[in-house]
């Protein structure tokens, strides 16, 4: 399924080429928008047919036809539970609570999954909040994974869910993780996930039994499709008082299989225990293999076209009910898997795509720097809502009405002990600054991945060290226009040297303004 290059792919970003200057159909609604917000899970670039992939997903393509295409969008932590973060808040990975409770910013960090708005919760740095106390309706379905007010209970693998205690266990279970939801703003909370579905190896426990460890689309569509209707009284044109945001999370296409899922898995299965049925609120799973096969396409992609069914079913609901008109709809991946857990672009670069009809410029590719940090500011501006405090997010409304004056000169990128600069005229620097304690260890001949694991323990490399050469060098600085898949590090290149010293500069502006030491980037304080 992984056919698209990412030569082909920036190829035809166009870096460096302004985006096409299409007008918008119309002039904005005077009544606030509704919102609704798709991250979706692990999801490449080449798993939507709009950004180059061999898949069936028309309606997120429709989403780009009808709306705007973002070539350039980065996450600025390449992994679920910080990228989650980065996109709900607005702030940088380093700055959550829960990061500073794992590593005190007085000693340089190692990001990993951490990072959460739940710990967060009295400081309401959730857009959610703000969203809400501007009039909102606020809801949540999907992939939650940023914290609770305790981990979810855990069951052994061959735990029975239709067992009278354990189907208590997990209501129980289910009902924390809502609450933790609603603690952090939201108004309404269904088909929750609280983590990862899991993949749990026998003999170990997890927070789901094995038989409950799989996906189930139509149940987080279902939960969606109750809060627009729940909401569509006050957020139609007929009643503009209370318009509604709503975060969507599907768990695709993450591990495990989605394809085993579509297969064989039971499809009552959902985290709180069995449904008495299945949802019907989007094509059958046998049609989608019938599709995907129908089309020449392979099977293993068909967890993107099961996640396009209930993009689709969102998108047909707000036509139905005459909300489609006045609704932003984004939808963007959390995190890619050729690079997951690093700043390469084969884990921070993701395909996003936003619709707002009658506002935005139809069938637009923008080829301006965006990232998911900026999503909370943009969202809140749109919605004259007011600024969360401490954002490090940029708005990008002038982009979405196709305005001029956006400009991003560049964005940084954090993951493990990683640190980047990607500039607005294609290149990027990255920083490997591994703890003192690592830097010591190496001394003596020993490799460590960039979450400070010695490589024969390596399990969070997901082979970046294979596809990238120069995977170990501290100081990595390439052209992605000339190199988008960062083969060729231009770091020792002489004729590089002036642009170096300007990027380790910018890093050097960004780490003054972030919590912990980072190198010579910002050191450590003297004792």
């Amino acid at each position: 399924m992984k056919t698209t290059s990412r030569r082909d792919f920036l190829k035809l970003a166009g870096l460096g080429v302004a985006a096409a200057a299409l007008p918008a159909t119309s002039t904005a609604p005077a009544r606030r928008p509704n919102v609704v917000l798709i991250y979706t899970d692990d999801h490449d670039l080449d798993e939507i047919a709009c950004f180059g992939g061999k898949v069936l997903t028309p309606h997120m393509d429709s989403l780009a036809r009808d709306g705007t295409k973002f070539m350039r969008f980065y996450v600025a932590s390449a992994v679920c539970s910080p990228s989650r973060y980065n996109a709900l808040s607005g702030r940088y990975a380093s700055r959550s609570v829960s990061q500073q409770a794992k590593t005190p910013v007085t000693a340089p960090a190692n990001l990993g999954w951490e990072a959460g708005v739940y710990a967060e919760r009295d400081q309401r740095t959730c857009l959610a909040f703000a969203l809400r106390e501007a009039g909102y309706a606020t809801g949540m379905v999907g992939k939650w994974h940023q914290g609770s007010g305790a981990p979810p209970p855990k069951f052994a693998q061959d735990a029975d869910p239709a067992a009278p205690d354990i189907r208590a266990k997990l209501e129980a279970g289910y009902a924390a993780v809502q609450q933790a939801v609603k603690e952090c703003g939201f108004d309404y909370a269904e088909s929750i996930y609280a983590n990862n579905v899991g993949d749990a190896k026998p003999g170990t426990k997890h927070w789901l039994p094995k038989p409950l460890q799989i996906h189930n689309m139509e149940w987080v569509t279902a939960g969606a499709l109750k809060f627009i209707e729940q909401n569509a009284s006050t957020g139609s044109a007929q009643g503009q008082d209370k318009p509604f945001f709503l975060y969507m999370a599907p768990t695709l296409v993450h591990g495990p299989s989605p394809f085993n899922s579509l297969k064989s898995a039971d499809p009552r299965a959902t985290p709180r225990g069995y449904l008495d049925k299945l949802p019907q609120v989007q094509p059958p799973r046998e049609d989608v293999l019938r599709r995907v096969r129908q089309a020449g396409l392979k099977l293993m992609g068909a967890g993107s076209t099961w996640l396009d069914d209930g993009v689709g079913a969102v998108l047909k609901k707000l036509d139905e009910l005459g909300l489609a008109g006045n609704t932003l709809v984004l939808l963007a991946g959390d995190n890619g898997n050729p690079a997951k857990f690093t700043c390469y672009e084969g884990g921070a670069l993701m395909p996003f795509v936003a619709r707002w009809p009658g506002v935005m410029p139809v069938g637009r590719v923008c080829s301006e720097l965006v990232s998911n940090i900026d999503f909370a500011p943009t969202i809140l501006e749109v919605c004259g809502a007011a600024p969360l405090a401490k954002s490090d997010g940029q708005s990008f409304a002038k982009l979405l009405r196709g305005e001029p004056g956006y400009r991003r000169d560049s964005l940084m990128l954090e993951i493990t002990t990683e640190r980047a600069v990607v500039t607005a005229d294609g290149f990027k620097y990255i920083a490997v600054r591994y703890t003192p304690e690592v830097l010591a260890a190496m001394k003596t001949g020993k490799q460590f991945n960039h979450w400070c694991e010695p490589m024969e323990k390596n399990t969070h490399s997901y082979d970046a060290e294979k596809k990238y050469p120069a995977y170990f060098d501290l100081d990595q600085l390439y052209d992605l226009k000339a190199d988008p898949q960062e083969r060729r590090n231009l770091a020792v290149d002489p004729a590089q040297a002036a642009r170096l010293k300007a990027m380790q500069a910018q890093l050097r502006d960004y780490s003054q303004q972030l919590p912990h030491p980072f190198g010579e980037f910002k050191p450590l304080a003297a004792k």
